[in-house]
């Protein structure tokens, strides 16, 4: 593991509240950081500055050794809304980041779209329009959009929110199974403990005022399973550990 992402002393405000306070973070390349903790402490304003969207008041942010001075082509963003418009079918919606590039046919368009749907098991919703694909059909569209230009890093903002139980676990593990292929950086807000104990390399407790927790929660490659005692113990620490933060607000 190499850093990747690095925060030197990053200062974000709105109007007159603090929302991080000389921020410091390290992040390395290659991992599954899950962003977890109570609503209002900045788990959504941290990927946008990561992103790009915003710009901190103070401090200085880098992606692979650059500093981060506006939307770079590398990374990609899913946000909780997912973002399809009624008017593209699937296929349209994935191929839309390829065909905004110039250096691209439209051969080579559609065969990469094709073979991303497939490896997503929805190619034969390809012609279908958001109203005729359910939730998880979906979900798997929209993260073909952001997987489709290989970007090395990968930013959600709560992905699963809007899935019930059974989808949420397919969607995870889907994802777990393309981070092994494609060895992004991936970072991704939640509210959910569980999903931050199953797909969370390490995880990331924002506390009030701004402060920051690091929990290394599993070792590359090393699977939680949700049938294991291990896998409740975890989520009963983290739960803990929020617990805790929120005491010393």
């Amino acid at each position: 593991m190499k850093p990747f992402i690095t925060l030197d002393n990053v200062t974000y405000q709105v109007g007159g509240h603090v929302i991080f306070d000389q921020l410091n973070m390290t992040l390395d390349e290659g991992k599954i950081y899950a962003v977890i903790g109570p609503s209002g402490v900045g788990k959504t304003t941290l990927l946008h500055l990561l992103a790009g969207f915003i710009k901190p008041a103070k401090g200085h942010m880098t992606i692979a050794g650059d500093e981060i001075r506006d939307v770079r082509e590398k990374t990609s963003f899913l946000f909780q809304d997912l973002g399809l418009f009624p008017w593209q079918t699937a296929a349209e919606a994935v191929a839309m980041p390829l065909k905004m590039s110039k250096d691209r046919s439209k051969t080579d368009t559609d065969e990469t779209v094709d073979h991303l749907l497939s490896s997503l098991n929805i190619l034969n919703c390809k012609n279908y329009y958001p109203h005729q694909l359910s939730g998880g059909q979906k979900q798997r569209v929209a993260l073909a959009r952001t997987l489709i230009t290989q970007p090395d890093l990968l930013l959600m903002d709560e992905p699963t929110s809007a899935l019930d139980a059974m989808t949420k676990e397919t969607i995870q593990q889907l994802f777990l199974d393309l981070q092994s292929e494609r060895l992004m950086t991936s970072i991704f807000v939640t509210h959910d403990i569980e999903e931050a104990v199953f797909l969370g390399d390490d995880i990331i407790i924002l506390h009030p005022q701004g402060h920051c927790q690091f929990l290394m929660n599993k070792e590359k490659q090393e699977s939680l399973s949700r049938e294991t005692k291990a896998f409740y113990d975890q989520c009963f620490y983290v739960r803990e550990q929020l617990k805790l933060g929120a005491s010393k607000a």
